[in-house]
């Protein structure tokens, strides 16, 4: 027997991540990022940890999803996969300027992993739209569906998302906004909605015989998720160090009160009691807030404007 330990996941192969203890898989991002690994280690884990979106096979998924599942599962499953197709397609758009405008060569040469796991993660979500939820296979017209079964503030954010790569395509050397555009994609986008997003996915999979190409593919997602939470940390660490915590901040501001107002009130299976999506996201937040030296006074902050009335169009 293998002995049970926090770092299982790191040398995990694909086809061994559905049984692996589903604490380890949920805490693992946040034993990494502890561990404040610098962009190199971060592209060296890269290597190690390999898989191939293609080898995932869903025809059992196919099955599970047509004739096992409740029908108050399939319309979660589907809202799920829906918010990732956007955002893993749209974190393409973000991380190009990211990597133009990296202030460092390791940062550079990191930053060209991430790009090639995003583009992994579409491939897989794609192949979930189509081979799973019956969606359109023209990736294009997929695109177009997933968004119509977004909710407002998902679609809220990836218009925020268009603003900020504006801009940093205008200026891409511009270090203030690099930092804010990192806050942006790597702390909300990545930290906040994907990870919390991928861990209630695995979470509410486990002990379940059912959807076994979902729960490796989220698996191996969150495991890639860890270096690139940890990446947006060290950049953000080294941002508010240089004095551009203002910038930062700003951006977090803007952002975290849409991002923990997606999924607010979806309570997630297996969670200790009351436990929501929106408080698990206000969790990961002051966590990584404090991990890049923001003080828990501007998290709480940012949590009570999620307490404001929402825009009307949101509504």
């Amino acid at each position: 027997m293998t002995r049970w330990s926090t770092l299982l996941l790191d040398d995990a192969s694909l086809a061994q991540m559905p049984d692996l203890p589903v604490d380890h898989v949920l805490h693992h991002a946040d034993v990494v990022t502890a561990q404040q690994p610098k962009p190199q280690a971060l592209y060296e884990r890269w290597e190690k940890q390999q898989w191939n979106a293609q080898a995932i096979d869903l025809e059992q998924d196919r099955l599970d999803y047509e004739k096992r599942l409740p029908k108050s599962a399939r319309k979660a499953l589907e809202e799920s996969i829906a918010t990732f197709i956007i955002g893993e397609y749209t974190g393409l758009d973000l991380l190009g300027p990211i990597l133009t405008g990296a202030p460092d060569e390791l940062d550079h040469l990191y930053l060209g992993t991430q790009i090639a796991d995003e583009t992994r993660h579409t491939q897989l979500m794609l192949r979930l739209g189509e081979e799973v939820l019956g969606l359109d296979a023209d990736p294009k017209r997929m695109l177009v569906q997933a968004w119509n079964m977004c909710t407002p503030p998902h679609r809220e954010l990836s218009r925020l998302e268009t603003e900020v790569i504006r801009e940093i395509q205008e200026r891409p050397s511009d270090y203030g906004r690099w930092l804010r555009t990192v806050a942006l994609f790597h702390l909300i986008s990545e930290g906040v909605l994907a990870l919390v997003g991928q861990r209630a996915i695995v979470q509410s999979l486990h002990n379940v015989p059912m959807l076994p190409g979902v729960k490796a593919g989220f698996t191996a997602m969150c495991r890639d998720e860890s270096r690139h939470v940890s990446f947006g940390l060290h950049a953000l660490r080294q941002g508010v160090r240089e004095g551009y915590a203002d910038d930062i901040c700003d951006m977090i501001e803007q952002a975290a009160p849409i991002a923990l107002r997606i999924e607010e009130g979806g309570n997630v299976e297996d969670a200790p009691e009351g436990t929501t999506m929106r408080e698990l996201g206000i969790e990961s937040l002051r966590r990584q807030l404090r991990l890049i030296g923001i003080d828990d006074a501007f998290t709480d902050h940012v949590v009570g404007l999620t307490e404001r009335p929402a825009p009307a169009g949101d509504r």
